[in-house]
């Protein structure tokens, strides 16, 4: 029995795309934040928000989502036989369902905001990233030490993480090189964050962000910035829009 709350939601509603988030704890991969040299400084609750003109949502957006037999998932997911997609690393194959991202690009595609020829050109743009290898996982993360003391012998060292970002008036995109959460190693994580001033609230906690034929390219930008991000990011996009468009 799913036990789990999905957040955001992702829903269709008078011919636009809502993206529904709950703005509540700050615990999970949505955030609330203010934005202040280029960094988010503090969290915020949303009545905090409304006079901190920098506030925005940071979500910690995914694509894909293991197959689960009790099906209790936390991210919306596109459910099926037709949509199952084999990730396959280190020798490992791995059932997962096209997710998030994904659940948006379906959408646009059945409401007409985007053509399976503006798909078509970004799986060729990915097949180019791919031949170039130029991805954000080839910055390495490096420690500089510092003259500075914090106590005794205890000496700061800085930790430099490679941070790409794409900034515009309603939204930016965060790409950074961190420690994996769950696993040893690194990895490159997508941000996709937009103001929460172009929010609309749809019910307590609850602030929707709109998007229509005027703003999905918003998401085709996502797109890239896995398609950049590594080379597994790479061959997953590629795979799971390869998937999409069989469905359509």
């Amino acid at each position: 029995m799913a036990t789990s709350i999905i957040n955001p939601t992702i829903t269709v509603e008078g011919g636009r795309i809502l993206i529904n988030f709950l703005l509540k704890n700050n615990a999970s991969k949505i955030r609330l934040k203010e934005r202040k040299n280029y960094m988010g400084e503090r969290f915020l609750k949303p009545d905090e928000a409304l006079s901190v003109n920098s506030a925005y949502v940071e979500w910690q957006i995914g694509y894909d989502t293991k197959v689960k037999s009790d099906g209790d998932y936390k991210v919306q997911y596109l459910e099926g036989d037709n949509y199952l997609y084999i990730r396959e690393r280190n020798g490992q194959r791995v059932k997962k369902y096209p997710a998030e991202l994904m659940v948006i690009i379906k959408y646009a595609l059945d409401l007409g905001f985007l053509k399976v020829s503006d798909i078509e050109g970004i799986i060729s743009l990915t097949e180019e990233i791919y031949q170039k290898k130029n991805y954000l996982d080839n910055f390495p993360i490096a420690g500089e030490k510092t003259d500075e003391v914090l106590f005794d012998e205890f000496k700061i060292f800085k930790r430099i993480l490679p941070l790409a970002v794409l900034e515009d008036k309603d939204y930016f995109i965060e790409m950074e090189r961190n420690k994996m959460q769950v696993a040893a190693g690194y990895q490159s994580m997508i941000y996709v964050c937009p103001y929460f001033k172009i929010l609309q609230k749809k019910e307590e906690n609850i602030y929707a962000w709109v998007i229509d034929e005027n703003n999905i390219n918003i998401f085709e930008k996502v797109l890239i910035s896995f398609a950049i991000a590594s080379e597994q990011h790479n061959k997953d996009i590629k795979g799971l829009l390869e998937i999409i468009l069989k469905n359509i």
